[in-house]
């Protein structure tokens, strides 16, 4: 991992992020909810960077950046294939698979993206997001943008792993989250509309409103709602509990 990571950063110099300027490392600071655990670290240009265990409670406030076309392809931190048009992103601290909802706050946009990479190493920048996410949020132009980083599902927060296909129990498939309770009775009531069955639910640590799409109860048929849900709602996952 820490070859890769490496590889990745040495490439980076020698690129261009979506801003124009070139990865370097730095510390970041970030605030969770609760006492983080860390789970390992890695290096980069003689700089320790921990790993997150778990990515509940997380909260980060900072500037975000977006990385393209240079990297479209390229295997990135976890052994994927960056794809600037997928809703994915480059973290220095939470554990990959980790879904975050980035907010801008400049025009309140949000999109949800998942972590599959590590970086930016920029001071200053929390997050590095694909092309598409980056033109979501309305921030191509100025190739960064303030923002709030916000775990809403991942490793040990609340999502299922892939690995669990066969498992029977209670499944929601997560379209949808708010500040504003009014924007989530909204998108409850147009998915009401097109015949699914739909309920809200408070986060009482953040007071974010979530909107979940079923119930289903085996892991496959969620995951096949979720498939259809995600063509309409980038970034929909599957949600375990009742």
């Amino acid at each position: 991992m820490r070859i890769l990571i490496f590889s990745l950063c040495i490439a980076f110099v020698f690129s261009l992020v979506g801003c124009g300027k070139a990865h370097i490392p730095s510390p970041q600071k970030f605030s969770t909810r609760s006492k983080s655990k860390t789970a390992g670290s890695y290096t980069v240009w003689g700089k320790r960077y921990k790993k997150l265990a778990s990515s509940a409670g997380f909260v980060q406030h900072g500037k975000a950046s977006w990385y393209g076309k240079k990297f479209h392809g390229k295997k990135t931190a976890n052994g994927e294939r960056y794809n600037m048009y997928a809703m994915t992103a480059a973290h220095k601290n939470l554990p990959f698979g980790t879904l975050v909802r980035v907010t801008n706050k400049t025009n309140r946009r949000s999109v949800v993206v998942r972590v599959n990479d590590r970086g930016p190493f920029v001071k200053g920048r929390v997050i590095d997001l694909t092309y598409t996410a980056a033109k979501k949020l309305g921030m191509l132009g100025p190739g960064t943008a303030p923002v709030k980083v916000e775990a809403i599902g991942g490793p040990n927060h609340h999502a299922v792993a892939s690995g669990k296909k066969n498992r029977n129990g209670t499944f929601y498939v997560q379209v949808g989250s708010f500040d504003d309770k009014f924007n989530a009775q909204t998108l409850r009531k147009r998915l009401i509309r097109q015949g699914r069955s739909c309920r809200l639910r408070r986060d009482p640590s953040s007071s974010i409103w979530r909107v979940h799409v079923g119930p289903y109860f085996t892991y496959t048929a969620a995951e096949r709602a979720r498939d259809v849900l995600d063509n309409k709602f980038s970034g929909a996952f599957i949600y375990a509990g009742k």
